[in-house]
């Protein structure tokens, strides 16, 4: 298994008075189909190791990740890319995000955007809701990761993105009844399982068990395995970010 390419950590701290002093790294999770060969989207996955990044450094690195993802976009290296944008980094760095998308906006329709983050923590709500009304306009479908441990502590959060689709990590329980309780509970908050993404699908019985709760599409090793960015981080660098730190399995938070 790749273990992701190492990004630079001086150009992503920015701030002098509390370098990253640990390490920043990036890998590729393609998402397929659970039944077919159909194949939706890569996604950019970035995660540091032994660092507590400030929430500007997440800022940056989250920023940087997703001029990344353009430049790769540009390159013809990926048909369609996934990148996650916290709630902070979109409340903080509004202007900055908005015109990454607005300078390429000609392939933005390429680009999917996976939100995460605390409602309640929420500090500019209409911020984030008028960049949610600006990407829906540029044709980004908008996701949302969920971190909580069932879906049904989320249902607020889904009133107010109304996502387009959504990506939870795959439950650790071996009973089917299990994975079709989050199904359900996925309904209930007005998303069809048709775009739920289960990430961290790591055997074939995870994957047919995904498959006979009605899930559609899939993250994971049993899925496909990650592959190392295509191409170096951009050298002129410039954006902001990150996610929680932990190892590279879809199913994790990273920035």
């Amino acid at each position: 298994m790749s273990a992701g390419m190492r990004w630079p950590t001086d150009r992503l701290s920015y701030d002098l008075g509390r370098p990253i002093d640990g390490v920043v790294r990036a890998i590729m999770w393609p998402t397929y189909t659970l039944v077919g060969r159909e194949r939706w989207f890569d996604e950019l996955y970035v995660w540091t190791e032994r660092v507590e990044a400030t929430t500007m450094q997440r800022a940056r690195i989250q920023l940087t990740a997703l001029e990344q993802a353009f430049a790769m976009l540009e390159r013809e290296h990926v048909r369609k890319i996934g990148v996650t944008l916290s709630f902070g980094t979109v409340e903080r760095a509004l202007d900055l995000v908005s015109g990454l998308f607005h300078s390429h906006r000609l392939m933005s329709h390429r680009m999917l955007v996976l939100l995460r983050g605390d409602l309640e923590r929420m500090r500019s709500r209409y911020r984030v809701r008028g960049f949610v009304d600006y990407l829906r306009a540029q044709h980004v479908p908008v996701g949302y990761r969920i971190d909580a441990p069932r879906v049904s502590m989320e249902l607020r959060t889904f009133d107010f993105l109304a996502p387009d689709f959504v990506k939870v990590a795959a439950p650790e329980s071996p009973r089917l009844e299990f994975w079709q309780d989050v199904a359900l509970e996925a309904r209930v908050g007005g998303v069809t399982v048709d775009w739920l993404v289960i990430a961290g699908i790591e055997t074939l019985g995870q994957k047919k068990m995904a498959a006979d709760s009605g899930f559609r599409f899939g993250q994971g090793h049993a899925m496909r395995a990650p592959y190392d960015p295509p191409m170096p981080l951009p050298e002129a660098g410039g954006a902001v970010a990150t996610q929680p730190h932990g190892p590279p399995l879809p199913g994790k938070s990273v920035a």
